[in-house]
């Protein structure tokens, strides 16, 4: 999905609440939802969105990081994913959270890390990991990026880059452990093959089974 690329969500107000309503909806054919807002008087707004919306909306790759417009019964208002929660038994999405957006208020959000380059390690035969794959950024809405892009071109085996030392758009701060290692360079596995060790058997002394003495002429 490109930056700037408008996605609209369809949402609607919902009555239902508790554990009863939220399976009401569920039978027919719903999701729970809730806009949290820093506007709102009581903080969270009740919505409801159908399931196959729902199951479009997440099929866009990357949509957990972009703002969305949000259609409330018609009324737009924008906004991004903050969390999805899941029957840990069937699997199936039980309950979504939104957080409103505005122009003029930071927000915080998680943006996956792309690797650029081949490290100087991994050509000498090293393992790139990346330990962070996702980073919880703040920044103002417009300024949201696609990713937090990490270069290693120089990295040698044994080097890391740590979340201090990343290099990030203007307006964006990373939110968490500056000493928290993104992505390293490790020194390949080595699989010691055992030998097998032959120990040399005392040989076992020969039993000769003597035969019957012969008979006496």
């Amino acid at each position: 999905m490109k930056r700037g690329e408008t996605i609209t969500v369809a949402l609607e107000r919902r009555q239902e609440l508790g554990k009863g309503g939220a399976r009401k909806l569920r039978r027919m054919g719903y999701v729970p939802a809730v806009l949290y807002s820093r506007d709102s008087a009581s903080g969270s707004e009740p919505l409801k969105i159908r399931l196959g919306e729902l199951e479009r909306i997440l099929r866009i790759p990357g949509v957990t990081h972009h703002i969305l417009e949000l259609s409330i019964d018609g009324e737009k208002r924008r906004g991004i994913i903050k969390d999805i929660q899941y029957n840990p038994v069937k699997n199936e999405i039980w309950h979504i959270d939104f957080y409103e957006v505005k122009a003029d208020q930071k927000i915080s959000l998680t943006v996956p890390v792309v690797v650029q380059g081949e490290a100087k390690g991994v050509k000498a035969g090293g393992i790139l990991e990346i330990a962070t794959p996702e980073l919880e950024i703040e920044c103002f809405p417009d300024a949201i990026p696609e990713a937090i892009v990490v270069d290693v071109t120089e990295l040698e085996i044994g080097d890391a880059i740590h979340v201090r030392e990343l290099k990030v758009p203007e307006g964006v701060t990373v939110a968490e452990n500056p000493d928290e290692v993104v992505v390293v360079v490790t020194p390949p596995e080595i699989v010691a093959e055992e030998e097998e060790k032959t120990e040399e058997e005392p040989e076992a002394p020969k039993v000769i089974a003597k035969g019957k003495a012969e008979k006496e002429k």
